[in-house]
């Protein structure tokens, strides 16, 4: 081979090694701008999730937030609120500070992809707000009571100045009653009626006045009762039957007129209530459609007690009643049997449920001094029944202010009160709780509240102030 041929195969060669070197370099080049390209779009890409997670986070514990208040949710510690997708809230309150709401929006939890924001407020009062209190709703309780008012003018009445409302104004011959009438969203209340739900725990304080020249009249009840045959008309009661306390009987004021606007159908049950009694009514005759017929204890003692709805079998149209309803032994102590939808009201021998007031003399109730009353319903599923459990305490006050008890755990609805034992209850520890059957159960899931008073010859003048009521959540 000539060293010319030679010389021409060493540049073909060299110029194919360049060309390789040169396609392995492109290769390199591209794959090179290939990964920076992915990488960008990668990290713009998680970068954009990763905001977007965080934003609904953020969004979540806000609305966590705003929940709590606008429910006006109870102290808590992790307590999750799950949306469908899996995402969720988690509040903590009363935990970090008595008034502090934590809430934490959490995102696509236990993944890499997991977003978590938190806020915190503080709002004064928080850990102790009502859902219903004199201080904010007094406009919301009415004191006209049925078509025919004229026959309760006076007798019952709603102070917007000063926050208290009474009941009885030393007026004789009188029966009435005043209900809460409002909307509170907390309690799902639409013109009256709250969703019972879980319960209820409700709190005010109350003075009994007498003139002069009588005895006290016949004491009040505070009242709760179904809203699916009740409306705010409801009232019972019976013209010359203080005794009634306008919780029993048809509220029938003379021939062919009803307080109740509805002919006489008094306060349909199921229906629970706690009489203050200062007014002793010991006959205690097989009917109770006669005076002097609510088998109060025969030492003539006030009292406080729990009364239901009586046997649902006594009807009273011997006396100018005409509307048969079964109501008149519903505040007759010892009456219903004590089964299934019959609780049995107190008897005077029981001192679970008929309170005396050993301590404070035999007219405790008749003394110059407040008393601060608590009450705490518990609604819970039975086997095949509904299981009602009724705890009631009452503590006297220093004074009518009675701070001690307002300002401090007693006062305080939004928290379980275990500082002592109830001073009276039903109970299932104690084997006497309310049971229902899921018909009654059913009427019960709306309720009304309020306030029943009567007199005969005797007046009284009840004060009621600094009423206060939390439901369960």
């Amino acid at each position: 081979m000539s060293i010319l041929n030679m010389e021409r195969k060493k540049v073909f060669l060299n110029k194919k090694g360049n060309v390789l070197l040169y396609t392995v370099i492109a290769m390199t080049m591209i794959t090179l701008l290939g990964t920076g390209v992915y990488y960008m779009t990668s990290t713009s890409t998680f970068s954009g999730l990763s905001t977007n997670n965080l934003n609904k986070a953020q969004n979540l514990a806000e609305a966590g937030k705003n929940y709590a208040l606008i429910k006006n949710l109870p102290n808590a510690s992790g307590r999750n609120f799950i949306l469908a997708n899996n995402d969720k809230f988690q509040l903590n309150i009363g935990v970090s500070g008595v008034d502090n709401i934590d809430s934490t929006g959490i995102v696509n939890e236990g993944t890499p992809f997991e977003a978590r924001r938190k806020i915190s407020v503080t709002k004064t009062g928080f850990s102790s707000q009502a859902d219903i209190s004199f201080a904010r709703n007094i406009a919301d309780f009415k004191a006209e009571v049925g078509k025919e008012r004229e026959s309760t003018a006076g007798f019952v009445s709603v102070d917007t100045t000063t926050s208290q409302i009474s009941l009885g104004q030393f007026m004789g011959s009188q029966f009435g009653a005043v209900w809460y009438a409002g909307s509170a969203s907390q309690g799902n209340c639409q013109g009256g009626k709250c969703r019972f739900g879980g319960g209820f725990t409700a709190f005010f304080v109350f003075t009994m006045q007498k003139s002069s020249s009588y005895a006290l009249g016949d004491g009040f009840s505070f009242a709760l009762f179904n809203g699916e045959d009740n409306d705010l008309y409801s009232v019972g009661g019976h013209g010359g039957m203080g005794e009634l306390m306008a919780y029993a009987g048809s509220s029938y004021v003379s021939s062919g007129v009803y307080l109740d606007n509805k002919g006489g159908q008094g306060i349909r049950p199921p229906k629970i209530a706690v009489e203050f009694d200062p007014y002793p009514n010991t006959g205690c005759p097989s009917s109770p459609c006669s005076s002097d017929s609510r088998c109060d204890d025969t030492d003539g003692r006030d009292h406080m007690a729990y009364v239901f709805w009586g046997n649902n079998t006594t009807s009273c149209s011997g006396f100018g009643d005409t509307s048969g309803q079964k109501s008149y032994d519903d505040n007759k102590h010892g009456s219903g049997s004590g089964g299934v939808n019959e609780p049995q009201n107190s008897i005077t021998t029981d001192t679970l449920s008929y309170f005396k007031g050993f301590g404070w003399g035999s007219t405790w109730l008749e003394r110059t001094v407040a008393y601060a009353f608590r009450i705490e319903i518990t609604r819970s599923a039975g086997t095949g029944n509904y299981n009602y459990e009724v705890k009631s305490w009452i503590k006297e006050c220093p004074d009518f202010a009675c701070t001690a008890h307002t300002e401090g755990t007693f006062g305080n609805t939004k928290v379980a009160y275990t500082a002592d034992t109830p001073t009276i209850r039903r109970t299932i520890a104690d084997g006497n709780q309310i049971v229902l059957d899921s018909t009654y159960h059913s009427k019960f899931d709306k309720f009304l509240f309020g306030w029943t008073a009567a007199t005969g010859g005797a007046t009284q003048n009840i004060i009621l102030k600094d009423f206060k009521m939390y439901f369960v959540k």
